[in-house]
């Protein structure tokens, strides 16, 4: 759908200067029920999108194109209070505020920010925000839209939809990517967008501010669990299926869905571990190590980017041409439609002071490489700044050309200009009877997901699986939780009602339905007990087989998550003391975003990372527990370590307390000799443990590889246990000797391979010699990677809690 983001633009260009310089012809829209396709060649289905892009552009005054790069929310077209037409809740559409918003201002594109849900739109005292209200209120808007704009343009609609169709309450909803990320698995990701893609065009909502292209790098950022992994090469693969899935095209007469790769660039690399604030990032290492993420999902095809909303070294993002231009358009190639984050552009005049006005401020974004600006409210205030700005000659007509050109082949992409309403606005652009079945649909997959991303960090003397009918006393303030195993962007921004903050959950009467892990214990196992509180778990003791703690993180999103030493709180560290004091087996299940401080769970007799893992987690985790599903998920991330004091003297590998971040400037050599300055984890990337084991034999790689060419790696794996399973295999290159400063070991690929006792099976995992590629050169180094040419060893580690504890290996070398 979105083919053409790589090739060159230099036509494009020159068609877009001749194009500023022609006069806007006269054109009268018609609010008849049926449009004149003969008046509107860009309706004509039979032309190429280009063909009418160019027609479209042609026809349009200079307000009707910087109106298309402005997005608002949509609860200011649907505030009761006409003269207003502000943030005043998801009510029914209110045609003045259509009438100001998408037609005197002309704007283009409406979002439903994190906390926005419509209302009951059947007229029947429902408690709303179901897929039905969603396409209802799609259809209203779109439709007034169409009919009333001069050159019956249609709106698209914008909607964060992160791990799912997260808004409406009914929905199933996948793990967080970082559980994702856990599955090691492509193939689920590129299933989890297109189920969520599916779920999208049903209700017309089909711009989707995913996926979190972002590297995890530092623990303590609040959004660690939207992001897929710590590895570049890991993220890069699960974010590529994820929008391969996402962007599958629907079937006929059905909008297609963009994906959007964000926050353009290094957003998760702030100095302090906080959202939105400055990142002091050396070039090399954003060129070798956070930009291949990015390249991958624009390689996929995404449709869109979004710009981080932090600064770089002293500059915003939005308004970097460096970014935006020189690399994303430059050196990546893409050629889609790139949008700020939430109010950003107005940000650079407000809290950056970058600029003196508005107008100052939207030509620094613009300029840079901005084509959409989520304004969020104020349109008419937009239309007079960005006019301004060109009248004053601070952006010039061509660009605003350009970007409109952007918008509006993304419109055509997505099929917005071939909607039954379009042709004749009395009809229902998507149909709201159907939108409900599609919305509800694909539990399967996120029950598989579950199951999938569930790592097991401990098991002490076989403790799990635990034996059917085992009296088990469940436990723990995440027992009986949706709201924890959910966590943000669930219902509402801050999740479903009950994480307790100041603002913007769900309402009490929409938590999705889904099972907890009390209920998913339960249905294993009629037997087992809950015990609400710490007193009444302990004094189950005596009836009890295997207690099972229920703990980890509350919902939360953005800024609300960051946290300086992410860890169990004390009241669940206290509780799981008691419980390890009674003498009984003590299984704890943690439902986080992300690796917590452990404390006693440390020495539980098993730990289980469940991560905010579906509206299915209960499912999963039971069925880990009593042996029905074979754990096979392995940590995307480094679980730093929890130790109450720093180590002794010159004990570099010694655990450190929490707040040791970020892990991955542990993994570069140094000459430090200071406590704990090695990469110390409680477990490493890519641990977790199985109910079997497994061994890997007769390593081979290509022995002789051109820079720009694909090396091979083949090994057996056996299962040499007793039931069957799944191995996920990362493997790693090291590289003896470098002009720059490299970690230990990279990953450059995995393999997922499932066998039943005593199977084996040969594997083959090729990668890119560009995966090794280095940005070199001196301090000041910027340019894009390249390969060094040299002697390298391929590595397959032993799976264990010793980091780069390598079980076999094999040299080849790049020429």
């Amino acid at each position: 759908m979105f083919r053409n983001h790589r090739r060159s633009t230099r036509a494009t260009v020159t068609v877009l200067a001749a194009a500023a310089l022609l006069a806007v012809p006269a054109f009268t829209a018609s609010s008849s029920a049926a449009i004149d396709p003969g008046a509107t060649p860009w309706l004509d289905t039979h032309r190429p999108v280009p063909a009418r892009v160019e027609a479209l552009l042609h026809a349009m005054t200079l307000p009707e194109k910087v109106g298309q790069m402005d997005q608002q929310l949509v609860s200011t077209l649907t505030d009761s209070d006409g003269t207003r037409c502000g943030n005043n809740g998801f009510n029914l559409p209110n045609p003045e505020c259509m009438r100001k918003i998408l037609i005197d201002a002309n704007v283009g594109s409406i979002l439903a920010g994190g906390t926005e849900n419509p209302v009951d739109t059947t007229g029947k005292g429902g408690v709303g925000n179901t897929g039905y209200d969603w396409a209802t209120e799609y259809n209203i808007i779109q439709q007034f839209a169409i009919k009333n704009s001069r050159l019956h343009l249609p709106v698209v609609f914008g909607v964060d939809a992160v791990h799912g169709f997260g808004h409406p309450w009914q929905a199933p909803l996948f793990p967080q990517s970082i559980g994702m990320g856990a599955t090691w698995d492509p193939a689920l990701a590129q299933a989890g967008g297109k189920a969520t893609a599916d779920a999208l065009r049903a209700t017309g909502w089909n711009w989707n501010f995913a996926p979190v292209q972002d590297i995890a790098r530092d623990n303590r950022w609040g959004r660690t669990y939207e992001t897929w992994a710590e590895q570049p090469v890991l993220s890069a693969a699960m974010g590529a299926a994820n929008i391969k899935g996402m962007q599958t095209p629907g079937k006929r007469g059905e909008l297609n869905v963009s994906a959007t790769v964000k926050h353009f660039a290094g957003y998760s690399q702030s100095v302090n571990g906080h959202d939105r604030v400055e990142a002091l990032l050396p070039m090399n290492y954003l060129q070798t190590t956070i930009l291949p993420s990015y390249a991958a999902g624009i390689d996929a095809g995404a449709g869109t980017v979004m710009v981080n909303s932090g600064s770089i070294n002293g500059v915003p993002a939005t308004s970097s041409h460096y970014l935006l231009t020189d690399v994303l358009r430059g050196q990546m190639h893409f050629q889609g439609v790139v949008i700020s984050d939430y109010q950003d552009v107005t940000a650079l005049q407000t809290a950056y002071h970058i600029a003196a006005d508005l107008p100052g401020a939207i030509a620094a974004a613009v300029n840079a490489g901005v084509d959409m600006s989520m304004q969020v409210a104020d349109p008419a205030g937009w239309q007079a700044a960005i006019l301004q700005a060109v009248d004053t000659g601070k952006i010039s007509r061509a660009r605003i050309d350009q970007a409109v050109r952007r918008i509006l082949t993304l419109k055509f992409q997505l099929g917005l200009f071939d909607q039954p309403c379009v042709a004749d606005p009395a009809k229902p652009c998507v149909d709201a009877n159907a939108a409900n079945a599609a919305v509800t649909a694909g539990r399967d997959q996120t029950l598989k997901a579950a199951r999938e991303s569930i790592t097991l960090l401990r098991n002490e003397n076989n403790a799990l699986p635990l034996p059917a009918g085992a009296k088990v006393v469940v436990t723990g303030p995440s027992a009986d939780s949706m709201t924890n195993q959910l966590g943000g962007w669930s219902v509402s921004w801050q999740g479903v009602a009950g994480a307790g903050h100041a603002c913007c959950m769900g309402p009490d009467n929409q938590i999705p339905p889904g099972t907890t892990v009390l209920g998913g214990i339960r249905a294993a196992n009629p037997a087992a007990v809950y015990a609400p509180d710490q007193a009444s778990a302990v004094a189950a003791a005596a009836d009890t087989s295997a207690y099972v703690a229920v703990v980890g993180e509350k919902a939360y999103a953005e800024g609300l998550g960051d946290n300086p030493a992410p860890a169990l709180a004390p009241d669940q560290q206290a509780l799981i003391s008691a419980l390890e004091a009674t003498g009984k087996p003590v299984i704890v299940v943690v439902v986080a975003g992300r690796p917590v401080g452990l404390g006693p769970a440390e020495k539980a007799n098993a730990v289980l990372m469940a991560y905010q893992g579906s509206t299915e987690t209960g499912t999963a985790v039971a069925d880990v527990l009593f042996g029905k599903t074979n754990p096979a998920g392995k940590l995307p991330i480094s679980w730093p370590s929890d130790a109450p004091a720093v180590g002794g003297d010159f004990a570099g590998t010694a655990p450190s307390p929490l707040g040791d971040q970020p892990k991955f400037f542990d993994q570069l050599p140094s000459t430090a000799s200071g406590q704990g300055n090695a990469y110390n984890p409680q477990y490493p990337f890519g641990y977790g443990l199985s109910y079997t084991t497994f061994t890997h034999t007769n390593l081979a790689v290509t022995p002789k590889v051109a820079r720009d060419g694909t090396a091979t790696a083949t090994f057996t794996v056996t299962n040499t246990g007793t039931r069957s399973g799944t191995d996920i295999v990362p493997v790693y290159v090291a590289q003896p000797v470098s002009p720059v400063v490299v970690p230990p070991q990279r990953l450059v690929g995995f393999a997922r391979v499932t066998l039943d006792p005593g199977r084996s099976q040969v594997v083959r995992v090729s990668f890119p010699a560009a995966a090794l590629a280095e940005s070199a050169g001196d301090i000041n180094a910027s340019g894009p990677p390249t390969v060094v040419p040299g002697s390298y060893v391929l590595q397959l580690d032993k799976n264990g809690t010793t980091p780069y504890a390598v079980d076999m290996s094999a040299p080849f070398v790049i020429r």
